[in-house]
């Protein structure tokens, strides 16, 4: 009987071989089989880029952060300049709408999402795979500009024990340690231990942490430890069981560089003022920035196959299978910027019932049952200096409660058909019950994918994505700047949007490569309601609220493969985003932060067998609108275009490889991170505004060793 497995769509985005290359010697025989590390997708149903190992390690890729350097579609940038926190952007539009999958599992969702990507290392990774556009209502109903699914080593991986060790040239080391055993002599039961941990040392505070001299440091001092357990039973009957739990801790520490965590003396400078008017001597000798963020979850997956299996003429076969899924996570960040304090926490359960039936194996259904519960707690001061002299300060003193109990319940079905070898057409429907904002949300989605002939493919999609706004927690950067935070949100400010579009994929003979590809995309994701933090209208606060005006966001990319000669390879992509949003006071104008566009040109060459590994990456970044506040600006400032160039050698020894590399190295840098950085108390403060590298030129070195 076929073993039952979780039904993922991940299972259908195995690379292939790209070229094979035999040898014999004594007999024996080698195989070398080349993947390209990032290609696109020819099995998968959406427009789908695959990272493969071998892309998660042309560079050092610490966090799946650091992984997209070679990707045009996901950008990464930093949030602000004082909490070193990174966030994604997918098709123009910030993280927090993409939806994040652990094999095919919803994860790091609500609070946590923001910093999801940070505390997953690259080197706990097999493959990253990046759907644009709407999903598979199997996942839910958040995916609103795509997904990014992580499929993490297994339990059964022959390399039994693998070390990684990273260290950069600010003297700050990273470690990974991933150890899959069989603990059974059939191999029914193993698992797999993961762990990482990484620190800023004394020597970079000694280092010039400060290069563009505007007194803060240029990146927080930070240590970072993430441990991991998978398990996996294959049980009688094709049975599996999978379960595991993960834990993280992170502290940041940034501001002024003489500044110091204290949590005792950070309460004192926040306790209430006696008085609206106090001497200036008041205010706090330095600004500083302290992030504490906890994370812990735990997962338990069955999967059992049903009735017998069924085939067809080619040998393939599938079988009915039903699939229990039981998530609980829980996430707690307490972080303060300057004289802003926040405390979040959330709890979040999800259970789901899933059942995918096979009429033959041309169609199948697939429907299911999902409830989620959520506790969201946020909870907000800030002491805001409303104005100061030479002599006195005069303060505004803000609090905020925003507490919520979620309750959700739906249902969903997902028809897929095949009809032949060349299309595919899939339909979905759920609808979903959210006790806060007492309404139901139904969500419709379909994907065609269309082999015109063997080297050409279409694909289109589209339909809805719905999700519950986090007021503070998705605009931390917000508290970077010296102005109130105003919350202006309803219960009920469910965003909506719908995201369309598609792309075209041809494969062609070019030169000595007869798989040389190209493919064009576009998607087009347009809001009905939408969360805004606006930052532009009033000089005084920032406020975060909902509108159903007119935000739209086009991005269109052009992906191309070209191995011209055996173990060279060319990567080149180039994407376009126009994004816009409409603001209270200045109507619709061009979405601030977001980049016009962004190329990548990545050559990579392999000696035979790979023992030595040649990658350059080249950036184009385009330039991005700068947020400023229309009363005191006669027009929007824009960021210049730049580039940037990576670099890596890899060289294989016996079990393991060497890696060198330099990050920037033309080291280009924005040099203005801060506005206003000689008065950090003052509502012209502002260090959100980054649309560049912080940190220069790096150089960092790192070892991989398979010990058995």
């Amino acid at each position: 009987m076929a073993a039952a497995a979780w039904p993922s769509d991940a299972q259908t985005l195995v690379a292939q071989p790209d070229s094979i290359e035999l040898s014999t010697t004594l007999g024996e025989v080698e195989v070398e089989a080349t993947v390209r590390g990032n290609h696109l997708s020819g099995n998968a149903v959406m427009a789908t880029e695959n990272i493969t190992r071998v892309g998660l390690t042309k560079m050092a890729c610490c966090t799946v952060a650091e992984s997209f350097e070679n990707s045009a579609a996901v950008s990464v940038d930093y949030s602000d300049a004082v909490s070193g926190a990174r966030q994604i952007k997918l098709l123009g539009l910030a993280g927090t709408y993409t939806q994040l999958l652990d094999e095919s599992r919803p994860m790091m969702r609500g609070l946590a999402a923001p910093f999801a990507l940070d505390y997953t290392p690259g080197e706990w990774l097999r493959s990253i795979q990046v759907a644009k556009g709407v999903s598979s209502v199997t996942s839910g109903h958040e995916a609103i500009t795509g997904q990014i699914n992580l499929e993490y080593r297994r339990p059964t991986d022959d390399e039994c024990l693998h070390l990684n060790v990273y260290l950069n040239d600010m003297l700050r080391p990273e470690v990974n340690l991933t150890s899959a055993l069989p603990l059974t002599a059939d191999k029914r039961l193993s698992t797999i231990i993961m762990v990482h941990g990484a620190l800023d040392t004394d020597w970079r505070e000694m280092r010039a942490m400060d290069r563009n001299s505007d007194g803060f440091r240029d990146l927080p001092s930070s240590r970072q430890v993430d441990v991991a357990n998978r398990w996996l039973w294959l049980g009688p009957g094709g049975l599996q069981l999978r379960w595991g739990a993960r834990f993280t801790a992170d502290n940041r520490t940034g501001g002024q560089l003489d500044y110091r965590h204290n949590r005792a003396e950070h309460a004192a400078a926040m306790a209430k003022p006696a008085s609206t008017l106090e001497p200036v001597s008041a205010l706090p000798a330095l600004y500083g920035s302290h992030v504490d963020n906890r994370e812990a979850s735990a997962y338990v997956k069955a999967a059992l196959p049903v009735g017998a299996a069924v085939g067809d003429d080619g040998g393939n076969q599938v079988q009915n299978n039903v699939a229990l899924v039981a998530d609980f996570a829980h996430f707690e960040s307490r972080s303060y910027f300057g004289l802003n304090d926040y405390h979040g926490r959330d709890n979040t359960a999800t259970l789901t019932l899933r059942y995918d039936h096979h009429f033959g194996t041309s169609a199948t259904l697939a429907v299911g049952l999902q409830g989620r519960l959520s506790n969201i707690a946020e909870h907000l001061e800030q002491k805001c200096v409303d104005d100061a002299d030479a002599t006195t300060v005069r303060w505004l003193w803000a609090e905020q409660h925003l507490d919520r109990n979620e309750r959700e319940a739906g249902a969903f079905a997902e028809w897929t058909q095949h009809i032949g070898d060349r299309l595919t057409l899939v339909a979905g429907v759920r609808e979903d019950y959210n006790s806060h904002c007492r309404r139901w949300s139904f969500t419709p989605r379909g994907h065609v994918k269309w082999s015109i002939t063997p080297r050409t493919t279409l694909r289109l999609s589209g339909g809805t994505g719905y999700r519950m706004p986090n007021a503070i927690g998705d605009n931390l950067a917000m508290l970077a700047i010296g102005r109130r935070l105003a919350v202006e949100l309803h219960d009920n400010a469910l965003e909506r949007a719908v995201t369309f579009g598609g792309s075209f994929a041809q494969t062609f003979a070019l030169g000595r490569d007869p798989n040389a590809s190209v493919s064009v995309d576009y998607f087009r994701t347009r809001f009905s309601r939408m969360t805004y933090a606006d930052q532009e209208t009033w000089p005084d606060r920032v406020t975060v609220g909902s509108n159903t005006w007119l935000n739209y966001t086009d991005t269109w990319q052009i992906d191309a493969n070209w191995t011209p000669v055996t173990r060279l390879d060319v990567l080149a992509t180039f994407r376009y985003t126009n994004s816009r949003v409409t603001l209270p006071a200045a109507g619709r104008m061009e979405r601030p932060l977001v980049g016009r566009y962004k190329g990548v040109l990545n050559v990579q060459y392999a000696t035979k067998f790979r023992r030595w590994v040649f990658d350059v990456t080249a950036q184009l970044n385009g330039p991005m609108r700068l947020p400023a506040i229309r009363s005191q600006a006669n027009g929007s400032e824009h960021s210049p275009a730049y580039g940037m160039l990576f670099a890596q050698i890899t060289h294989k020894v016996s079990r393991g490889e060497v890696y060198v590399g330099c990050e920037n190295i033309a080291d280009y840098r924005q040099r203005n991170v801060i506005d206003s950085a000689e008065a950090p108390f003052s509502q012209r403060f502002n260090a959100s505004r980054i649309w560049g590298p912080v940190m220069g030129r790096r150089f960092y070195v790192g070892f991989r060793w398979n010990v058995y």
